[in-house]
């Protein structure tokens, strides 16, 4: 496929739905509903666009998305299927709450992952009472339920991952104890910066009700991950390490902005509605402005074919406008990224 533009096309990322049952106070979804737009990717999309030339190419998908959770695609387990009967060496990653769905449907996501192939449960609290303060209207039991069946039936590696919050700091070890018992691969703690230190917007009379302590945050505005090892078990080589380190430095010598972008470690994103986005951070809708300009239909898949999308003459302006834009400063800048920073997704 022709890459006019040098896209690192070893890594995508997919919101394949905008739909979620979860009504989390900091999402997207919850605040700014006005511009929400509830859609998703459907398996045509993936066969049309994503075929096995094009698969070739790709060595890790990422499930995740902005506005909503993966698993609520109306064909999410017929484009899991599209995926790994395609190249079964493709790794994907989903991220997830994992809530409301039964073991028959965890039995047979399993029974389509093998070991390339890793599975995040969002749970910010060993009990619903904890969970639930921020994973508002999430259904704790049903998410455990699907933790439990995919580590007891599948090769995928699985992994709790969990927020520091003030509600939650008192949990973090319970949680970590319990993935540990219920077969879980890893434990993944998250530092989030989105907190009134960082934003104050998210102050009430000087204090912020959900930040954490300072142990618990960021020094600056890229979230950190904790992550302990439970099982000593690892994803196994692929090749997208090696094209992650090759795109880095082949780039890593700019001046001001090492963008992740064109490196891959974020991944090309491509959003409910079939748009491409550099990357989810600069295609959030909290930053209207920067996110309006990839909304058109010559940037559209859906409407315009993967490749002239990739291809587009608008993307020269965007290039041009890195050391412009507040998402490319504050998680791009060139004094943060190092081989490290660029190559840990």
């Amino acid at each position: 496929m022709f890459n006019r533009h040098r896209w690192p096309l070893w890594h995508w990322h997919f919101e394949l739905s905008s739909i979620c049952t979860l009504k989390c106070p900091r999402c997207p979804r919850t605040e700014l509903p006005d511009s929400l737009v509830q859609d998703q990717l459907r398996l045509d999309f993936f066969r049309t666009n994503f075929d096995r030339n094009v698969l070739r190419d790709v060595r890790r998908v990422t499930l995740c998305g902005d506005d909503g959770d993966p698993i609520y695609a109306r064909d999410f387990l017929p484009i899991v299927h599209h995926f790994k009967s395609n190249d079964p060496t493709i790794s994907l990653q989903i991220i997830t709450n994992g809530g409301y769905k039964d073991e028959d449907w965890w039995r047979e996501l399993g029974s389509m992952l093998n070991h390339y192939d890793e599975v995040h449960f969002s749970i910010d609290g060993s009990t619903q009472s904890i969970s639930e303060q921020y994973r508002i209207n999430s259904d704790h039991a049903s998410s455990i339920l699907g933790m439990k069946t995919l580590a007891d039936s599948s090769y995928a590696f699985i992994s709790w991952d969990m927020i520091a919050f003030k509600f939650n700091e008192h949990d973090i070890d319970d949680c970590r104890d319990l993935a540990r018992a219920y077969g879980c691969d890893q434990f993944q703690l998250t530092l989030s910066s989105k907190f009134g230190s960082k934003y104050p917007g998210y102050l009430e009379d000087g204090k912020d009700a959900l930040e954490p302590s300072d142990v618990f945050l960021p020094k600056g505005y890229r979230f950190v991950r904790k992550i302990t090892n439970l099982t000593g078990r690892s994803l196994p080589d692929n090749g997208a390490k090696a094209a992650n380190i090759a795109a880095y430095q082949a780039i890593k010598g700019s001046q001001g902005i090492i963008p992740l972008c064109k490196i891959g470690t974020k991944g090309m994103f491509v959003n409910s509605r079939g748009y491409l986005i550099p990357c989810c951070w600069v295609g959030n809708r909290y930053n209207d402005s920067g996110y309006s300009r990839f909304i058109r239909d010559d940037n559209n898949i859906r409407i315009s074919g993967l490749e002239q999308v990739l291809n587009g003459d608008h993307w020269l302006g965007f290039f041009e406008d890195f050391y412009h834009m507040r998402e490319c400063g504050d998680k791009c800048s060139a004094h943060l990224v190092d081989e490290s920073y660029a190559t840990n997704w």
